[in-house]
């Protein structure tokens, strides 16, 4: 890590930290000039909503894939992004600049949210901010939290958090900010205000201006309402390494194949990667349950045809559950799975997951 001087910013409460080489010549942040168009996702032949697939990650499964101070200093990009409106009377493009890793096969961009409670009398955050890539006349850079201040109002409200919550750490990079403000009025309702602003991919001088923005709130009037108490919601972005799974492929005596393993990442769908492998996977003895003839080939991984059946031996855990229509095709062989509605690394979880591949013909 460049050696740095730290600069604190007492009107916000954030701390700033810039390294000695930006004090001279600025870097200018790592944009990728090709823009990326997105639009759905297909990992096989129907869509999917992998979020939903893999369930919801505890944060002590996430601390497992933190990665070394350096590592992050280091590995993290910045992309322009192209997205396709989903609206079917709107084509217009989004295009934005977000966080990235700079070894997408081994990382990923985690992100999650963190409340901080902000005292009427101590309007701040509290945290220390270092500045990895910026000095650009649009504004853009990349900044990451290098510290929290003793004492601050983050680290006060770290303290007090739950294990079910994340924490904020050297690395992180706030993506965006919501001020929530519960007012009260001599002749109205109590009411909430809800302020935001996005702060990803800007630089240090256009990260506070802001998050200062959002604070400086605090000391407006509002047609004589006043402000009963203030929460700040951080968005935050963590470079992580990516989980990864062995799963370990038993074929049956008959094919006089010995066992092999592959790796795959969290989301990859059972089905495709086998195939993609090479892995012969569709059985010719399986007994569709469309009513089609045995043998007449696969469904496409509509979960029709039970020709990509597995027998999981060790490791069902790691894999997304199964659904309702799944359960009741595999009634009778409850250590069954269908390949094609099958994805690993359920709740991001890593380890080794054991097949049978073929199992009619064990």
């Amino acid at each position: 890590m460049k050696s740095a001087t730290a600069l604190l910013v007492l009107c916000t409460g954030i701390a700033h930290q810039k390294a000695n080489a930006f004090s001279a010549t600025h870097h200018q942040p790592t944009i990728k000039p090709t823009k990326t168009k997105i639009s759905s996702t297909q990992l096989y032949e129907q869509p999917i909503n992998l979020n939903q697939l893999l369930g919801t990650a505890s944060p002590a499964t996430m601390q497992n894939y933190n990665l070394p101070p350096d590592t992050i200093a280091d590995g993290l990009s910045a992309q322009i992004i192209t997205r396709l409106n989903k609206a079917v009377d709107d084509t217009r493009e989004t295009t934005e600049i977000i966080l990235v890793p700079k070894n997408i096969e081994d990382h990923f961009i985690d992100t999650f949210r963190v409340e901080i409670p902000i005292p009427l009398d101590s309007p701040g955050l509290g945290i220390e901010l270092l500045e990895l890539e910026g000095g650009r006349e649009d504004g853009l850079g990349i900044v990451i939290v290098n510290d929290l201040v003793p004492g601050g109002n983050a680290q006060r409200a770290l303290d007090e958090k739950s294990a079910a919550q994340e924490t904020i750490m050297y690395g992180d990079s706030i993506s965006a900010a919501e001020l929530i403000l519960r007012r009260s009025g001599s002749t109205t309702e109590d009411r909430t205000d809800v302020l935001s602003a996005r702060t990803e991919c800007l630089g240090y001088d256009s990260t506070v201006g802001a998050l200062g923005g959002l604070l400086s709130k605090l000391s407006e009037e509002d047609g004589g309402s006043n402000i009963l108490d203030a929460t700040m919601i951080l968005t935050l972005r963590r470079l992580r390494r990516r989980p990864q799974l062995q799963v370990k492929l038993y074929y049956p005596p008959s094919q006089d194949l010995p066992p092999e393993t592959i790796k795959l990442l969290p989301g990859d769908n059972l089905r495709m990667a086998m195939l993609q492998k090479g892995v012969k996977l569709n059985d010719p003895l399986a007994q569709r349950y469309d009513g089609k003839p045995t043998g007449s080939g696969n469904c496409g991984s509509g979960g029709l045809c039970r020709t990509c059946a597995v027998s999981v031996m060790r490791g069902g855990e790691l894999l997304s559950p199964q659904k309702a229509n799944e359960k009741k095709m595999l009634e009778d062989t409850p250590r069954w799975r269908l390949a094609c509605k099958s994805w690993v690394g359920y709740e991001m979880k890593e380890g080794e997951i054991s097949i049978q591949v073929n199992p009619r013909q064990w």
